[in-house]
C-alpha cells in the first residue's frame, strides 16, 4: 500500500504565487556585510521579535513609533538602506523604552 501525496490545487498554487509576487521579500544579510549593515540587521530583527512575541500586525506595530506601515514593512524585511542606525534605534526605543543594546557582532 503506497502513501498518496496531496499536492495543492492549481488555483491554490496560483493564489500563493500572486501573493508572493505582490509582497516584499526579506533581504538576507550578505556574507560581506559591513559593520553598519550587521548592526542595522540586528536592530531590524528586534522588531520582528517584538512583533512575534506580542502577536501584532505590521500596522499595529507601525503605530507604536508613529511611522507608516510601508516604512515598517521595510524594517521587517531588512530593507534598511534608507535608515540610519540612530533612526532605527529611535523607532525601536518606542517599543522598548529602557533599551540596552548589546552589539556582539561576532555572529
Amino acid at each position: 500500500m503506497s502513501k498518496k501525496t496531496l499536492f495543492p490545487l492549481e488555483r491554490e498554487l496560483s493564489e500563493a504565487r500572486n501573493e508572493l509576487l505582490n509582497s516584499i521579500a526579506s533581504r538576507p544579510l550578505k556574507k560581506s556585510a559591513s559593520t553598519i549593515e550587521k548592526i542595522k540587521h540586528k536592530i531590524c530583527r528586534e522588531f520582528i521579535v517584538y512583533k512575534t512575541a506580542n502577536a501584532m500586525t505590521q500596522k499595529t506595530l507601525a503605530e507604536k513609533p508613529k511611522i507608516d506601515e510601508a516604512l515598517m514593512s521595510k524594517i521587517l524585511h531588512y530593507h534598511y538602506d534608507e535608515f540610519t542606525i540612530d533612526r532605527l534605534i529611535k523607532y525601536l526605543n518606542a517599543l522598548y523604552p529602557n533599551i540596552d543594546l548589546n552589539l556582539n557582532l561576532a555572529s
